[in-house]
């Protein structure tokens, strides 16, 4: 005969179940979801870059957010534009010719032994496949470009109307939690401008010395390669080395004198940016321990491919800044500096 506490502890028994069992098809959705998720969280670094750039025009000029926006989006175009119209023709045919000689230099260097045993053991390895799925990825030129299409669009969705798409959020949490999310989020913008503020210039001035220093020792494409380390840039720690690999490929066509000044031009390129560009532009706004970028950018490119890859330094980032925040400062009562905080109390 059942009682009234056994009843009661079977509804408890079920409805733990179900709780657990409904986790489990959220995790499951969000995973099946993941690309369109990373998609929107690359819309929102578009409009964090955009509010970023349209900042110092609103306090230049006192105008509005949108017009600063406005002005700040086709001041972008019109600079890009204008770098298109001088180097455009010449990166485009050393590009072509770039895509032409890979394959043979491959073919080439496969056919050494060292290199076969090497082969397996990357392609053996989840960082090695990684890194191939990456490269092939690359190759889709135009679902590539599609996809930088759609998350541009949405980020200047999201850059004029914030606060809609911020407060649509904040309302899935508790009226209890909200007023920490929120600051949360702020914290998080903030350590995202600084950072992505930072490695924007930071890729455009490793683009021009790769592209400099391949050019003085003669490499193939050096206008191409530099350009790729450039865009690859703004994937720290992984991104340079994956840049690499096509310009000593290439490199070693010509011999292995020519690798070892390309390997060269990369090393010292990088300790310039590691030592000297990033300490310069970004200071300590954002302290992200190296191994944990690391590892956030590895993990996530593995579990969630190419954009993971791509998205996976900055994502670190705003989970830094939540755990920092929400659990570590707010649960454990902790004092912990904060990257987006630690931004306004130097500026104030």
């Amino acid at each position: 005969m059942l009682t009234p506490s056994s009843v009661l502890s079977e509804a408890q028994f079920i409805r733990r179940v179900l709780i657990f069992v409904g986790i489990l098809a959220v995790a499951a959705a969000l995973y099946v979801l993941s690309d369109i998720l990373l998609l929107i969280f690359g819309a929102v670094l578009v409009a964090v870059v955009l509010h970023a750039i349209a900042a110092p025009v609103g306090r230049l000029t006192g105008w509005g957010e949108r017009a600063s926006l406005a002005v700040a989006g086709f001041g972008t175009a019109t600079l890009i534009g204008l770098v298109v119209y001088l180097f455009g023709a010449e990166i485009a045919d050393q590009l072509y010719a770039l895509i032409e000689r890979l394959p043979e230099a491959v073919s080439s260097l496969s056919r050494a032994e060292p290199f076969l045993s090497v082969s397996e053991i990357v392609k053996g390895s989840s960082v090695g496949n990684l890194i191939m799925n990456a490269v092939s990825w690359g190759s889709t030129i135009f679902g590539a470009f599609a996809t930088f299409i759609v998350v541009l669009i949405a980020g200047i969705y999201i850059a004029i109307e914030p606060k809609v798409y911020r407060d649509g959020l904040l309302k899935l949490f508790p009226k209890s939690a909200q007023e920490r999310v929120s600051a949360t989020l702020s914290d998080a913008s903030d350590a995202l401008r600084m950072w992505l503020g930072a490695q924007l210039v930071a890729m455009i001035l490793v683009g021009v010395l790769i592209a400099i220093g391949l050019a003085i020792i003669g490499a193939p494409s050096a206008l191409a390669l530099g350009l790729i380390a450039g865009v690859l840039e703004f994937v720290p720690i992984v991104g340079p080395v994956i840049a690499a690999i096509p310009a000593l490929l290439l490199a070693s066509a010509d011999g292995w004198n020519l690798v070892w000044w390309t390997l060269g031009v990369f090393v010292v390129v990088q300790q310039i940016e590691s030592n000297i560009i990033m300490p310069l532009l970004s200071g300590k706004a954002v302290d992200l321990p190296p191994a944990v970028g690391l590892f956030a950018v590895v993990a996530l490119g593995i579990l969630f491919g190419p954009l993971g890859l791509l998205l996976g330094y900055p994502l670190a980032i705003v989970i830094d800044v939540a755990v920092r925040r929400l659990y570590v400062h707010e649960t454990l009562g902790e004092e912990v500096t904060i990257a987006g905080e630690k931004v306004d109390d130097e500026q104030a």
